[in-house]
């Protein structure tokens, strides 16, 4: 018992360290953590909760396409299921204050896709944005 409470406590201080790092000073760091976080959160098969960082400019998106971003996600999640699929942030080529661009790898089986996402900074989270800086659409058929 004993043994788990110390294994227990330096978890915890692990993650507090890792908190500190991903959400102090840096903010880079912060992005790059707020970005590992969503990837954990479809890892462990919850992407009814993913809702909560598209843009709402995404979420309009997603609208205009006849989806309800939930009935979007459950379909992803069903894929994902299916495929076996799993994602790991691979890098982040841009990172502009309140905007930046994740390249995130999803691998299945022995292939990975990598695509470059945009994000934006919108009530202080950074969110999935629905288009890059430039205007460029981020739609790929095989990701």
């Amino acid at each position: 018992m004993g043994f788990l409470k110390v294994r227990l406590r330096f978890f915890c201080l692990g993650a507090w360290v890792l908190a500190g790092v991903g959400c102090g000073v840096d903010p880079r760091g912060q992005f790059e953590g707020e970005v590992r976080g969503m990837i954990e959160v479809a890892r462990e098969g919850k992407y009814g909760e993913l809702e909560e960082v598209m843009s709402e400019g995404l979420k309009g998106k997603v609208r205009a396409e006849g989806w309800e971003p939930k009935a979007g996600l459950a379909y992803v999640a069903r894929r994902d299921r299916e495929e076996r699929a799993t994602y790991f942030l691979r890098d982040v080529p841009k990172f502009e204050g309140s905007y930046a661009e994740a390249e995130i790898g999803r691998v299945t089986g022995e292939r990975e896709n990598r695509m470059v996402i945009p994000f934006v900074r919108e009530e202080g989270k950074w969110r999935v944005g629905a288009a890059y800086k430039d205007g460029r659409s981020w739609e790929a058929d095989d990701f």
